[in-house]
């Protein structure tokens, strides 16, 4: 049921049942929990701040493929593309470029881009990371000040009118309007 604690065959808990996805509209069907490290965070959060903060860089990502990788010559395809860096956002303070491929995450490798979203929106604001980035065909090293999400009214410039992603809305911009 929704709410309720997923166990797993140990009687632990790992994880608050959030959604079904059911064709007949009953109970049966794929359910869907948030894990209990992620729920006793926001717990706490509540508890001391009343609200929840998630981090920020003001950054667009994308899914960095093999063909992709390829081109900017990485030896796999482990990281994050970054599309776009929102104007005076931590991401750009710190440097980060359209086209930079984010490697690693306080020494700790980017599978893909799940990963930066997780990584940061799950960061305290405040906290300073620490990222390795692949531009130009060499390893540059940058730091960021995670920023708040929600905390900004900037527009993102895009070239192109898309709709926005996940990744978008977690390290990127809070404001549904773009513009060119």
């Amino acid at each position: 049921n929704s709410g309720g604690p997923l166990l797993n065959t140990a009687g632990q808990v790992v994880g608050v049942n959030s959604q079904i996805y059911s064709r007949s509209g009953g109970y049966m069907g794929v359910s869907f929990a948030i894990p209990a490290d992620v729920a006793a965070n926001v717990a706490q959060q509540l508890k001391t701040h009343g609200k929840v903060n998630h981090g920020r860089l003001g950054i667009g990502i994308q899914a960095l493929n093999q063909g992709l990788a390829q081109s900017f010559n990485l030896p796999d395809s482990n990281g994050a593309l970054v599309g776009t860096v929102e104007k005076d956002s931590p991401a750009e303070k710190a440097g980060f470029r359209t086209g930079d491929v984010i490697r690693k995450i306080d020494n700790a490798v980017v599978a893909d881009s799940t990963d930066v979203t997780s990584r940061v929106g799950n960061s305290a604001p405040g906290t300073t990371l620490n990222f390795e980035v692949w531009r130009a065909g060499k390893s540059i090293a940058l730091s960021a000040k995670v920023g708040t999400l929600g905390s900004t009214s900037s527009r993102l410039s895009h070239d192109t009118a898309s709709a926005r992603s996940l990744p978008d809305l977690m390290c990127g911009s809070d404001d549904a309007t773009w513009s060119k």
